[in-house]
């Protein structure tokens, strides 16, 4: 294992990938690829002044929650099935000058009578197998963390395998990323709501190779899930035009983004902060371009400006670098294409 930095916190640990998608799961897991995330979740954790026990649950070298207690002040213990995993946090712990509980079991056997009132899920690949399991043991408005990797099945590329998991149709199209993280909360909703819970969801996002989920757990409450089809239409019924059935009301709250970050982070949150209060889904300006048969793709922060001063909501996205989030109808988004075209 390497003696490696990150954030504040000094730590050892295998690093896994190349600085860029999933890695691979081996050793004590690290991989540096999701220092951005990480980043996010501090910011995050800062902003939301959280209070009260937060589990690490698959905890590996344990960088996320030593981070989180570092810099976030955040009260954390930690969880991994795997003793060279929890004995090397223990190891890192000490690097850091700090002690905090380590727990050398399964999530679900260790959840089978602790409760926490924050719960962080980071596995590799699918988090489905952990969700029962952790929203059974939050406390009363308790939070959960999600992380999924599994952005395949998620966004399209594997339609069977994404009904089979998580019991919607994905799509392809520039918005198969906003979509597939609707999909991932309708399947924490459908968890939650077999346990006599609710949800809210606080802060969503596609940041590099996965996507992250931050809800509230709530009372139970009833919430029609609805399909979507490639027009961003919302439906209330299934058709072989449409994905869902998802989640369809607010994923980001726009209170909760952090407003204090500079940088790439700062940019990040301020496009986040931006798009929270649109519609579901996304346009594609490639496709907008083509519609208005101007030539060349305009800017996207030219058309975005455009349909704004349409009087309609316009936003960039964090899950598209070619997806705008807007309430503007076909017509209206043909204007503004050729006006950009002209600024």
């Amino acid at each position: 294992m390497k003696k490696l930095q990150e954030g504040k916190a000094i730590f050892r640990a295998n690093i896994s990938g190349k600085n860029k998608g999933p890695g691979k799961a081996a050793g004590v897991f690290y991989n540096p690829a999701m220092k951005f995330s990480r980043d996010l979740h501090v910011a995050f954790a800062r902003q939301f002044n959280f209070k009260g026990i937060m589990l690490d649950g698959l905890a590996a070298s344990g960088i996320r929650g030593i981070r989180l207690f570092l810099e976030a002040g955040v009260n954390i213990e930690f969880c991994d099935v795997s003793r060279l995993a929890t004995d090397t946090i223990q190891e890192n712990m000490k690097l850091n000058k700090m002690s905090c509980r380590v727990h050398n079991k399964t999530l679900e056997e260790l959840l089978k009578d602790r409760k926490y009132d924050w719960i962080d899920i980071d596995p590799f690949g699918t988090p489905v197998p952990y969700l029962k399991a952790a929203i059974d043991s939050l406390n009363k408005k308790g939070i959960l963390g999600v992380s999924a990797t599994d952005t395949a099945v998620l966004f399209g590329a594997k339609p069977t395998v994404c009904e089979r998991r998580y019991g919607s149709k994905s799509m392809k199209k520039v918005a198969s990323k906003e979509i597939g993280t609707r999909i991932l909360i309708s399947k924490i909703y459908k968890i939650a709501s077999e346990s006599g819970k609710g949800i809210q969801p606080l802060l969503s996002y596609y940041e590099g190779h996965h996507l992250r989920v931050f809800l509230r757990i709530t009372e139970k409450r009833t919430v029609q899930l609805k399909w979507i089809d490639k027009n961003m239409k919302i439906r209330d019924k299934k058709n072989d035009d449409t994905s869902g059935p998802l989640w369809v009301d607010k994923i980001i709250q726009a209170d909760l983004v952090p407003s204090d970050c500079s940088g790439l982070l700062g940019k990040f949150f301020d496009k986040l902060r931006k798009e929270a209060d649109g519609p579901p889904g996304l346009y594609d300006i490639n496709e907008i371009a083509k519609d208005a048969n101007v030539g060349q793709t305009p800017k996207r922060k030219k058309i975005v400006k455009c349909i704004s001063n349409l009087g309609c909501f316009a936003s960039s996205s964090v899950f598209s670098p070619l997806g705008i989030k807007t309430d503007a109808s076909r017509n209206d988004r043909i204007e503004a294409v050729k006006h950009a075209q002209s600024l």
